[in-house]
């Protein structure tokens, strides 16, 4: 029986020695691959702009944390891990906050979610994916993605022949840091941000492809969120804005944890927000993607 005990004993001593060691692995090579993701941040200062009074920025390196600061407004927004902190958890009110939250502790599980939700609904993830990042048009210019998420969308974007600089915007922290360890592991050049779709850190008419796909359901205002889109967007950019349908949704409240009591419990039927795109918007088209469990609002700015 002692025999047993210690085979037992030294077998979680050793399994617990192998999980350390692994654990220890991988920590060092995510601080590694941080940090020579940092090194190739350069601060984007013909791009960015102070998401309050969208002023421009002027960069300050500093022993104490690099930043960004707004002459005009005289607002820091700190630069940490290499990712630029445009809002404060303590700014999120509403929607905003409890989706923050909530895809911060998701981000851990987000990529094996992706998964079984596209083979759930009878795609393959590529498939899906490129269903949305195919349509946009960015002649060789800067893209951004509206809520990035851990970077599920970057592979078809990367090495696109038409496509250049890529930024990305997230209001979940947890989700922008998984997303820059991804981005390092892969050596790409990818610009992120954390920040408010409401009031997005950039300077007008910047971008020749904008994109947002999955969570403008639940953003405190929509409308906000898809002026800003088109703010930041050059004349004649595509812009797409895709959210669950319905059925989507209703899957969601089903199967991802905590989503129906964020959402609310009588929450309004899901409808793409077709009347809030602008008036003098062209080429204004309403598609159903993803075997319909999304919706996907297509337009470009004059």
């Amino acid at each position: 029986m002692r025999a047993k005990n210690l085979w037992f004993v030294s077998g979680v001593v050793l399994g617990a020695g192998v999980l350390s060691y692994a654990m220890v692995r991988h920590s060092r090579r995510t601080r590694a691959e941080s940090l020579a993701w940092q090194e190739l941040r350069r601060p984007a200062l013909n791009v960015l702009a102070c998401p309050r009074c969208r002023g421009s920025l002027n960069f300050i390196y500093s022993s104490e944390g690099d930043r960004y600061h707004c002459p005009a407004c005289q607002t820091d927004y700190p630069v940490v891990d290499g990712i630029a902190h445009f809002i404060q958890p303590q700014e999120m009110t509403g929607f905003n906050k409890q989706f923050a939250q909530m895809y911060d502790w998701f981000s851990w599980g987000y990529r094996l979610f992706s998964k079984i939700a596209f083979a759930y609904i009878g795609m393959a993830e590529e498939q899906a994916r490129r269903e949305v990042t195919d349509r946009l048009e960015p002649g060789g210019g800067r893209v951004l993605e509206v809520s990035t998420g851990p970077g599920v969308n970057l592979p078809y974007l990367v090495g696109r022949a038409d496509v250049g600089e890529i930024f990305g915007l997230d209001i979940s922290l947890g989700q922008l840091n998984r997303c820059r360890e991804y981005v390092a592991h892969q050596g790409w050049d990818v610009q992120l941000q954390l920040g408010n779709a409401e009031q997005l850190p950039y300077q007008d008419n910047t971008f020749d492809g904008v994109f947002h796909l999955g969570g403008i359901n639940f953003f405190n205002d929509k409308q906000k969120a898809i002026e800003e889109m088109i703010r930041v967007a050059r004349p004649g950019t595509r812009i797409l804005i895709c959210d669950e349908t319905e059925k989507g949704a209703r899957a969601y409240e089903r199967f991802l944890p905590g989503f129906k009591r964020l959402a609310g419990e009588s929450r309004e039927v899901i409808l793409p927000p077709m009347d809030l795109v602008p008036p003098e918007m062209q080429e204004v088209r309403l598609l159903d993607v993803w075997n319909g469990w999304m919706y996907c609002i297509e337009f470009r700015k004059p």
